[in-house]
């Protein structure tokens, strides 16, 4: 009867192993996710390298900020 019990404890401990090893492997996955630039942030680049001139840069940002 006691090897019966001893399996159950074996099988608890695999099944907590594998529960944390997921756990990991999702919470890492998250971290390293890159996250997107905002549409604000691609104006500003874009008016810093040059691309667009300052009158679009304000009623582009003007219509950003609305939405």
């Amino acid at each position: 009867m006691m090897w019966g019990y001893g399996m159950w404890w074996g099988g608890l401990i695999w099944l907590v192993l594998i529960a944390a090893l997921v756990w990991t492997l999702v919470a890492t996955n998250r971290q390293s996710r890159p996250t997107r630039p905002s549409a604000l942030d691609i104006l500003e680049e874009r008016f810093a390298r040059g691309e667009i001139d300052a009158d679009t840069y304000r009623f582009t940002r003007t219509e950003l900020e609305r939405n």
